[in-house]
């Protein structure tokens, strides 16, 4: 064979060589470079691994929040209130340090509906965090003068909503309208943790109408409105027979949140979608009359102001008093000072219902103006701040501040009311609350409508706020 020829096929040879060479390192391949983790690749090392805190020096940033509650307390003396308070007060100087920023209180007065409107037009921010609730913050964010914390831009700067160890979670997930997140939360032993109603009660009085042991009543998924109207009716009574009721089954309620327990709300989504009245369903009537024998037709509700009844349930005189966490909260709070050892009871179980509901119509959030133009910043430190401020172990210390009289007092807190919040969707906007609350709600509580006739009365007029809210 010819030199040329030999040296052709030399040339073919090597080619070939190179393209199946090639073949065998593909841009699929996940590992391009040897493994780091075996022992042969890595050397033994007895170093605990490391590593780098993140640091940020913002010079001198104010970092403002709108909500007192979200300070360390303070008496009339200049003095903080307890070592709590002092405690709290030395982790803000170290965060204010450590950051290079200053935390300040900013607080507002008005419409706070109309601060977000009229701040997002201006193109300027309130305040970094925004503390209001969901009529302003869903309306806000409709007309996006609010961001919502579960995507977009806060989500990319590295905000988590959903993160536990920084958010309060029950008071996240409850923003949620128009398929988005809008606030977020906190609880600790510095903030107390939000919650919904829940019932005090007088426990000799109830012992009184054979009810000796309501808690077990409560674990066995028997305590149920009939449970609750029974006792009320036999400890309604005059004591002293000159004709006037002298102790009351019923002081203070829980303003129509009682509907939760029996599985329903008073509006809701079918199955399209659409925001429909659902008090209306079997449920609903069920639930609607409870309220209707409790406020009204069994004559067993002290009719009067709610610092009169607290009192009176304070003194001995109402057998059950509906409250939430701000009205035990500590020696300043009346029910807390009762002259009795009184008793804590989740809201008791409809007919239809299957879980204890803690209901609320409030669910006070920080949110985000989309007006804010220090989001760099502002989400950094609220990442560190929350760290402070949130807490899902040391918010139950302060049960044991006395609140709850007994072990079984904070089994119902930690069991079947704090962890049970459920938000009532009647302050959907000011105007549906107007309507709910103020008329569809007080016709058969106080107004002497029954569930039917109210129902009747106000259906097509709730359809039609609810389409304006949602649908226009």
């Amino acid at each position: 064979m010819s030199r040329s020829k030999l040296w052709l096929y030399f040339c073919i040879l090597s080619m070939l060589l190179v393209l199946f060479a090639g073949c065998g390192n593909t841009s699929d391949d996940k590992q391009t470079t040897p493994s780091t983790t075996s022992s042969e690749s890595q050397p033994a090392t007895t170093e605990p691994e490391t590593t780098t805190e993140e640091s940020f020096d913002f010079d001198g940033y104010e970092f403002t929040i709108t909500n007192g509650g979200a300070f360390p307390r303070k008496g009339e003396d200049g003095k903080f209130a307890s070592a709590t308070d002092e405690e709290w007060n030395e982790l803000y100087l170290e965060l204010e340090n450590k950051y290079n920023i200053k935390i300040v209180h900013v607080p507002l007065s008005g419409d706070k509906l109309e601060i977000l409107t009229s701040y997002g037009m201006a193109g300027d921010k309130a305040a970094d965090l925004f503390f209001c609730r969901q009529p302003e913050y869903w309306s806000a964010g409709k007309s996006n003068h609010v961001l919502p914390v579960s995507e977009g831009i806060l989500m990319d700067l590295g905000l988590n909503p959903f993160d536990e160890t920084r958010w309060y979670q029950p008071a996240v997930e409850a923003t949620k309208c128009f398929d988005k997140y809008w606030g977020v939360q906190v609880a600790s032993k510095f903030i107390a943790v939000p919650s919904g109603y829940f019932i005090t009660f007088n426990k000799n009085l109830a012992a009184e109408a054979g009810y000796d042991d309501l808690y077990a009543m409560v674990r066995n998924k028997t305590w149920t409105y009939d449970v609750y109207m029974d006792i009320a009716i036999k400890t309604t009574k005059d004591t002293d027979g000159d004709g006037q009721i002298d102790v009351w089954g019923t002081g203070a309620t829980a303003w129509g949140n009682e509907i939760l327990t029996n599985g329903v709300d008073y509006v809701g989504q079918d199955e399209n979608g659409r925001w429909t009245l659902t008090a209306d369903s079997k449920a609903g009537l069920e639930a609607l009359q409870f309220l209707y024998d409790m406020n009204y037709g069994s004559n067993t509700r002290w009719n009067e102001s709610s610092g009169v009844v607290r009192q009176g349930f304070a003194d001995g005189k109402v057998t059950f008093n509906y409250a939430t966490m701000g009205n035990i909260n500590g020696p300043g709070q009346v029910i807390y000072n009762s002259n009795h050892d009184y008793g804590i009871l989740p809201i008791p179980l409809g007919p239809s219902g299957t879980e204890y509901v803690a209901g609320h119509a409030n669910n006070d959030v920080y949110v985000i103006q989309a007006s804010n133009k220090d989001l760099d910043k502002v989400v950094p430190i609220m990442n560190a701040w929350a760290l402070i401020v949130n807490d899902t172990e040391s918010y139950l210390e302060m049960l044991d501040d006395g609140r709850c009289r007994t072990a079984e007092d904070k089994e119902m807190m930690v069991e079947y009311i704090i962890p049970k919040f459920g938000l009532c969707n009647r302050k959907i906007n000011n105007a549906i609350d107007d309507l709910l609350a103020d008329e569809f709600i007080a016709s058969f509580s106080y107004g002497g409508f029954t569930p039917s006739q109210s129902i009747e009365t106000y259906r097509d007029r709730i359809q039609s706020e609810l389409d304006a809210f949602f649908n226009d």
